[in-house]
């Protein structure tokens, strides 16, 4: 096992053994932080190594959701019979849209995200005999396992058991040649197309892989919530995952993941004081451009260089006052 991938260990033990130690509320928190933490972890390697900034990724994330949810509301299935059934719907989209969508680069890409997932949005919205429209679909009951997981502390341990499993899977496929593929895509796509690799299956891969991350961890939010409903779909929620990868630093997986739970906790504690949480996701974005251009990945390097005493800048750029 690598240093990276005991120190995901060592860091989702210290999480566990928090589960003893926090009460109802912040584990409640703690557990739907780590999901989106997960998440923005997932479309960093869309975003961080592709280059290819999605608006629509929450589309994978509410579908699995919806899918897991019906199955057990209205077919009786077995939670995670359910569970595996919405994963599956979400990835069977996600192999289906990707191939066209990998197509587009830049604003035309984002565009096409976007629209796609307000077509689901929309969907969910407006079809109400089926999806309980702006009501959504509540009483989902959550899966049967060695612990109880209708106890906040048990929910919260399973999340820790997935986050942790899925972190070092995104890990080990980053490290991997496949992984060190998309960035030499991110990097010079005619370069990559000069060696012989197929750009745009690459592309597509990252797009995949960003989706599963995110059908699975929608899926443990429709069980953690015992709900699902349309804001699963919405773009807002696209957006703060894709801030997430920005203000985290992309490309650097830790960041993200950093970021994506940081901003939930942010939001959670806002929503109750300002309803205008938008506002505060675009502050934070022009912040983080102009003050911390390669987001809190860089924040490490940069001290580095401070102490050093190089300045306050990022590597490949001019100095910047400390």
């Amino acid at each position: 096992m690598t240093r990276r991938s005991l120190l995901v260990v060592g860091l989702g033990a210290v999480l566990a053994a928090l589960s003893r130690l926090l009460p109802q509320y912040w584990l409640g928190l703690l557990t739907q932080a780590l999901l989106f933490g997960g998440f923005a972890m997932g479309l960093d390697l869309l975003v961080g190594y592709t280059r290819m900034q999605s608006l629509g990724h929450a589309t994978f994330f509410g579908l699995a959701g919806y899918g897991a949810a019906l199955a057990v509301t209205r077919a009786a299935l077995n939670p995670w019979a359910a569970a595996g059934l919405g994963i599956s719907l979400s990835l069977l989209v996600a192999l289906l849209f990707a191939p066209l969508a990998v197509r587009f680069r830049g604003l035309s890409f984002l565009t096409v995200t976007l629209a796609f997932g307000q077509v689901a949005w929309g969907l969910a919205t407006r079809w109400t005999s089926f999806t309980g429209g702006e009501n959504g679909i509540p009483g989902i009951r959550r899966p049967a396992f060695l612990w109880d997981l209708n106890d906040p502390a048990g929910y919260y341990l399973l999340t820790v058991l997935v986050v942790t499993a899925g972190t070092l899977a995104l890990v080990r496929f980053a490290a991997s040649p496949a992984g060190m593929s998309l960035q030499g895509v991110g990097s010079s796509d005619t370069r990559m197309a000069a060696l012989g690799y197929d750009v745009q299956a690459r592309r597509a891969v990252a797009f995949v892989v960003a989706a599963l991350t995110g059908a699975v961890y929608g899926t443990l939010s429709a069980y953690f919530n015992k709900f699902i409903g349309p804001g699963s779909l919405d773009w807002r929620l696209s957006a703060q995952i894709l801030l997430s990868v920005i203000v985290g630093g992309s490309g650097s997986l830790w960041g993200p993941f950093a970021a994506g739970a940081g901003l939930h906790v942010l939001k959670a504690g806002l929503v109750g004081e300002t309803q205008r949480w938008p506002m505060v996701l675009g502050a934070l974005y022009v912040l983080t451009v102009v003050f911390l251009p390669g987001g809190l990945a860089s924040v490490p390097a940069r001290f580095q260089r401070l102490v050093a005493g190089r300045g306050w800048r990022r590597t490949g750029e001019r100095a910047e006052r400390p």
